[in-house]
């Protein structure tokens, strides 16, 4: 009887102990416990100057391709008329980003406080390539061999966008010319071309698809590219404050897209780049397929001698009060930290 009692006993106490360890084992997970995913951050909204000329080709990809949407970036292109029409907007903070011609109120700007500074190439009219810069002449004057050479200007109406008088004062001393040897007519690019098919000027400094477009018409054709009186003149790529003072580390996300849209523009006319830049541009597929597309470097490196050359002149010449340094006019950082970015994506791909 003992060891009946007993034996229950022990059956007893390997239920209770059976139980117990069958409790320890974690309750299922109900759906509503299931942790939700991190939501994407939002986009970081970037504004840039924007004018629908092929040398933005680099910004129009790296916006279609989803480049800039990778680092946490939505680009909105703010149009200007004219790249220096930009510079009061990107000096208040209003956009972020800019590029194209340099100019005298720009380094007198940054000479008065101003935070803009350039930080990487975005197009120069270099030696050894097609032409996307330079002096057109009415065809009708160049065939009857009135307008041939530069010298030929003397006394000629030669169309110029804004104040371009460092490349005409370049320009003239190739034919011995001074500016009172000729009469500048100031106005933008569009308005060059029907200013030379209706005979108002005689000659105008173009860049493309305007170039294209006149010697297809038969309008003009080309006299002196500007590669030949002054090689690699820069259009560069600037910051301001919104970049350079509030947000670097968004400056630098930037610059890590921007470089890879020049990289696929440097591609050439690829089916792919030629919608894009239809699309952006507005301009006709042939013309695109024919116009000269600008050198932008892949690496983003703008040659400092250009810029140089080009404020010294201004300094000579009174156009400017101080003569800046290369590091009041240049931050270059940006494409140091995004080529080392680039190389390491490569590498991983």
């Amino acid at each position: 009887m003992k060891n009946t009692l007993f034996l229950l006993f022990l059956l007893m106490v390997s239920a209770v102990a059976l139980s117990a360890c069958m409790s320890q084992a974690p309750p299922a997970v109900s759906p509503t416990m299931v942790p939700s995913p991190s939501p994407t951050p939002a986009l970081t909204t970037v504004k840039v100057a924007y004018l629908p000329i092929i040398s933005n080709g680099p910004l129009f990809i790296a916006q279609e391709e989803g480049y800039f949407a990778r680092q946490g970036i939505n680009v909105e292109f703010v149009k200007f008329q004219s790249a220096p029409a930009s510079v009061p907007a990107l000096i208040n903070g209003d956009i972020a980003v800019s590029g194209g011609q340099f100019s005298p109120a720009m380094v007198n700007a940054i000479m008065k406080g101003a935070n803009v500074r350039i930080v990487a190439d975005k197009g120069r009219a270099s030696s050894g390539t097609c032409n996307t810069n330079g002096i057109v002449v009415r065809r009708a004057l160049f065939e009857s061999g009135e307008v041939t050479k530069v010298s030929d200007l003397k006394g000629r109406k030669v169309m110029f966008t804004n104040d371009q008088s460092y490349l005409v004062s370049l320009l003239l001393e190739r034919g011995n010319l001074t500016p009172d040897d000729v009469e500048i007519v100031n106005m933008d690019f569009a308005s060059g071309v029907v200013a030379l098919t209706n005979g108002a000027v005689d000659a105008g400094d173009l860049t493309e698809p305007f170039i294209t477009q006149v010697n297809n018409s038969g309008v003009a054709v080309m006299l002196i590219p500007t590669n030949e009186y002054c090689s690699d003149w820069p259009l560069p790529l600037y910051y301001g404050p919104a970049f350079l003072e509030k947000d670097p580390e968004l400056g630098r996300r930037f610059m890590v897209a921007y470089l890879q849209g020049v990289r696929q523009y440097n591609q050439g006319k690829t089916e792919r780049n030629l919608v894009i830049m239809g699309n952006y541009t507005k301009l006709d597929r042939v013309l695109l397929e024919q116009s000269c597309w600008m050198t932008v470097a892949n690496n983003g490196d703008l040659p400092r001698k250009s810029v140089r050359e080009y404020v010294d002149w201004m300094y000579a010449n009174k156009k400017i009060a101080q003569n800046p340094t290369d590091n009041q006019l240049f931050d270059m950082s940006y494409i140091t930290y995004a080529n080392g970015v680039s190389l390491n994506i490569t590498s991983s791909g």
